[in-house]
């Protein structure tokens, strides 16, 4: 096969979301300029126009600015900056032109329309990424199997690159009656790139194109919101994975620390406070990251069926079947739907994190409680003992003072009453060891004996009962 190509030409389409960056100040813009300086003095920044408001779906933010060199063989081309819902897009154009004076140039002429790897744009997290099309006419009578045709293919990406980790070979088929080759494996979402080589073999793949070029835009445009949406979603798989993760450690030591049998100690039921507090930070940040992973998944929804929906438009306005698109349609059918099962697989998945966080959150809590509870009982216990113990030593003391004072009572009216009699009948009766006594000391022991009588007896009927 022949490394002989007519009128090369290179395709750029690039879409940013403009979100806080709305107008001249888009980085979107400054990757254009900085392309456009390797080529010619003209830039589009200072001459975009912005609408104040837009209601429609696609607004031109400047006339098509046209591009021509001074080279040999001519090269010439357009940069076509557009609004499109909420994202900046720009499509650039490099190339010969199709008036023969570009036939039958080598491959590597192609290496012309990328120098300093100029249209390799690597953006910031609002840049949605890039369609790079390499279009290029098949010497007469050239055979058009895919197979036979793959080595030129891989030869015009080469050249593009030049020399760089090119995007490697997806597939092949026709589109609008020409063979094209895709580039690009999903599979290394994280670096991926987009590139399509398409050779055309017929005048009437030319004028489709041509009709169809807005609408092969948006197509780009759906497409690599899908691409991003789903590449966003991998960084939210791995932050979710790290998460899931931490759940589950924690949950083992959780379930060690329950195994044990022991009653807590302050300090331990303290801890596991804290851990409860943490773990329902830990379920705020995990429900927002599968939030997130849901809202990827309904942005890939949304512009699937976009994208489903132009490939229709494109359908009707050339009044051809579906499957004459087979290398767009694809996409729809396999690669964004094998997306989506990976994201419902995910969420899927790391849903069960939350019913750990739940029954950590649950058994925590439980624990804490019933210790809680233990204590407070323990305590309350404690609290009542030393209650009844203030209590008890308060009914003894009353009952002491109150028996004392029957006891004095009774002995000083036993000593201002009946002594005299008592010892009258002493001496009657004349009992030796108590006639010894003087009469002062027999009244006074016998006052003491009558007030020790009643004060044992006043003790002992109001002595308090244990509790």
């Amino acid at each position: 096969m022949s490394d002989k190509i007519s009128a090369p030409n290179v395709y750029l389409y690039a879409f940013q979301l403009y979100n806080d960056s709305k107008g001249s100040n888009n980085p979107l813009w400054k990757h254009c300029d900085k392309i456009l300086a390797n080529f010619t003095n003209e830039a589009v920044t200072p001459d975009l126009v912005f609408p104040q408001k837009s209601h429609s779906y696609r607004e031109d933010l400047l006339p098509t600015v046209v591009l021509r060199f001074n080279s040999n063989p001519p090269v010439e081309g357009f940069a076509q900056p557009l609004q499109i819902q909420d994202s900046y897009a720009f499509c650039l154009n490099i190339g010969c032109p199709e008036d023969g004076t570009a036939d039958n140039v080598d491959v590597d002429l192609i290496q012309q329309f990328n120098p300093n790897r100029a249209l390799l744009i690597s953006g910031d997290d609002n840049f949605l990424g890039q369609t790079l099309l390499i279009t290029a006419w098949l010497p007469e009578n050239s055979p058009d199997n895919l197979d036979s045709l793959k080595p030129l293919a891989d030869k015009c990406r080469n050249a593009l690159f030049q020399g760089d980790s090119p995007p490697v070979f997806y597939r092949s088929s026709k589109l609008f009656g020409s063979p094209i080759f895709e580039y690009g494996a999903i599979s290394d979402i994280a670096n991926y790139r987009h590139l399509l080589v398409w050779l055309l073999a017929d005048k009437q793949t030319d004028k489709d194109f041509n009709t169809c070029q807005e609408e092969i835009l948006d197509l780009l445009f759906h497409r690599n919101k899908i691409i991003k949406a789903f590449q966003d979603s991998r960084q939210i798989y791995h932050e979710l994975d790290r998460e899931y993760r931490t759940i589950e450690k924690n949950m083992e030591i959780l379930q060690q620390q329950f195994s044990r049998g022991t009653v807590l100690t302050p300090p331990q039921l303290q801890e596991f406070q804290e851990q409860l507090k943490q773990l329902f930070s830990k379920a705020v940040t995990y429900t927002r990251l599968l939030r997130k992973l849901e809202d990827y998944d309904n942005t890939i929804a949304i512009h699937l069926n976009n994208y489903i929906d132009i490939l229709s438009k494109i359908c009707d306005i050339l009044g051809i079947d579906k499957e004459e698109l087979s290398i767009l349609n694809n996409f729809s059918r396999k690669t964004a739907r094998y997306m989506r099962s990976q994201i419902a697989g995910d969420l899927g998945y790391f849903r069960h994190g939350t019913n750990l966080i739940d029954q950590a959150i649950a058994s925590i809590r439980g624990i804490v409680e019933i210790e809680q509870a233990r204590s407070d009982r323990t305590n309350q216990i404690e609290l009542r003992k030393s209650e009844l113990g203030e209590k008890n030593r308060d009914d003894r003391l009353q009952s002491t003072v109150q028996a004392i004072g029957v006891g004095l009572a009774a002995g000083g009216i036993a000593a201002s009453s009946g002594t005299d009699e008592v010892f009258q009948t002493v001496q009657n009766y004349k009992i030796p060891v108590l006639m010894q006594l003087h009469p002062f000391l027999f009244s006074f022991a016998l006052s003491f004996a009558i007030a020790l009588l009643a004060a044992s007896i006043t003790w002992w009927r109001t002595k308090p009962k244990n509790n």
